[in-house]
């Protein structure tokens, strides 16, 4: 997945500079971890490196930040990535999976 921002963010507290970044969640029972990196995008789907993450070492991250959790009245089935709680300058990047929520707050600096 790739995340792009024409503008510096303040993302949970960190700094974001403008760019594009490859964009990992961290996924643990109690914790997730939004992670943006600096590795490029993988150019084509290669069944046999599916595993691997694109590569993925944590030397590149650019921002890596806990996510804050909240339980959903519902399930998703699908892995959902969405904005929420949208203002002109602000909002949530949010990720929801099963009956969970985790989002991180994101302001223009």
């Amino acid at each position: 997945m790739r995340f792009k921002t024409d503008v510096a963010l303040d993302c949970g507290g960190k700094a974001l500079p403008a760019g594009e970044y490859s964009m990992f969640i961290g996924l643990d029972e109690r914790e997730w971890t939004l992670v943006l990196s600096s590795w490029p995008a993988q150019q084509q789907y290669d069944s046999a490196n599916k595993a691997e993450a694109y590569n993925y070492t944590p030397d590149r991250d650019v921002l890596r930040v806990m996510m804050k959790l909240d339980a959903l009245p519902y399930s998703v089935d699908e892995f959902t990535i969405a904005f929420v709680d949208m203002t002109r300058t602000s909002g949530r990047l949010a990720v929801m999976w099963d009956q969970t929520m985790g989002s991180v707050a994101f302001k223009m600096q």
